[in-house]
C-alpha cells in the first residue's frame, strides 16, 4: 500500500461554486484532457475510462479550448479558469448513480506532482519530521520548512535511506503559491 504526499489548500475562499457536467460535456473534457495527454487521477475504486470522481491539472491547457467546449456554460469556464489561475487541478465528483457529476477546483495545488511512497517509508517520513499521522493529516508549509531546515531532521533522513525524499519535500516546502494557504497533504 502507498501513502501519496501532496500539496493543498482547503483555507482559501473560492469565488466560483461547484456545478453539474452533463454525460456529454463530461465526455468531452475527458477526450480534450486525453488528447493533451492529461492522465486524470482516480479516486479509488474507478476505473480509466468510466470514472466520475478524479481529479485534473487542466493548467496546461489554454482556456480556449475549455471556451470552445463549455459554449454556453460560463459557470464551468469560471471554475476552469479559478483552477488555472490559483495552479489547481480540476475535480469531477458524482455523489450517486442518478446524478449528474459535479466539476469543481479541487484543493490539490497542481504546481508539483504528488510524491508516492511506501507505508513503511511514509512511517520513517512522519518519525524523522516528529509528526504523529494518526492525529494530523497535513503541515503547513511553511512549517515543513521550518522542520526541515534543522540538521537533526536531515541526519535522521539520512539514516532511513531517505536522502531524496528529503530533496523532494525541500523543494515542495518553498514551492510559491500566492496568496494561498497551502499544507503537505497525506493519505
Amino acid at each position: 500500500m502507498l501513502t501519496f504526499f501532496r500539496i493543498v489548500d482547503t483555507r482559501t475562499k473560492l469565488l466560483s461554486k461547484p456545478a453539474p457536467l452533463n454525460a456529454r460535456e463530461l465526455a468531452n473534457l475527458r477526450s480534450i484532457l486525453q488528447g493533451a495527454g492529461v492522465s486524470p487521477i482516480l479516486d479509488d475504486g474507478e476505473h480509466d475510462g468510466t470514472a466520475y470522481n478524479f481529479e485534473a491539472n487542466a493548467n496546461g491547457l489554454a482556456i480556449a479550448q475549455f471556451a470552445a467546449l463549455f459554449r454556453d456554460r460560463l459557470d464551468l469556464l469560471a471554475i476552469v479558469e479559478e483552477a488555472q489561475f490559483l495552479g489547481r487541478s480540476i475535480r469531477v465528483s458524482r455523489a450517486a448513480r442518478n446524478c449528474d457529476a459535479l466539476l469543481e477546483v479541487s484543493e490539490h495545488i497542481a504546481l508539483s506532482p504528488e510524491i508516492a511512497v511506501t507505508r513503511n517509508q511514509a512511517g520513517h517520513v512522519f518519525e524523522c519530521l516528529d509528526l504523529d499521522p494518526v492525529t494530523s493529516t497535513q503541515i503547513p508549509l511553511d512549517a515543513l520548512r521550518s522542520k526541515l531546515s534543522n540538521p537533526a531532521t536531515y541526519h535522521r533522513f539520512r539514516r532511513h535511506g531517505l536522502a531524496n525524499t528529503y530533496e523532494y519535500l525541500s523543494r515542495l516546502s518553498y514551492i510559491d503559491c500566492g496568496e494561498q494557504f497551502p499544507h503537505l497533504a497525506w493519505a
